[in-house]
């Protein structure tokens, strides 16, 4: 599984999306309501949340995360 971080949340207009900066990688991936096991994950996502996922090709977006879970939040892990 890769690790990162959330960067962006989208919640407009019925659009549910965002991207997530891997640790190891400049490229960005994308994820949305399906990128979660969980039907409720996406309600969770908030910009700086550790995540973890494995990664799939997307046509549009180049990478897309799938299996994506929060971990913990940034600032917890640095114990602020």
């Amino acid at each position: 599984m890769t690790k990162g971080t959330i960067t962006k949340v989208v919640r407009t207009h019925g659009s549910l999306w965002g991207f997530i900066q891997p640790l190891e990688s400049s490229r960005r991936a994308f994820f949305n309501t399906a990128s979660f096991d969980q039907a409720d994950g996406f309600d969770a996502a908030e910009e700086g949340l550790a995540v973890e996922f494995d990664e799939e090709k997307d046509p549009v977006n180049g990478s897309r995360a799938v299996h994506l879970a929060i971990t913990l939040d940034a600032s917890r892990a640095a114990g602020r």
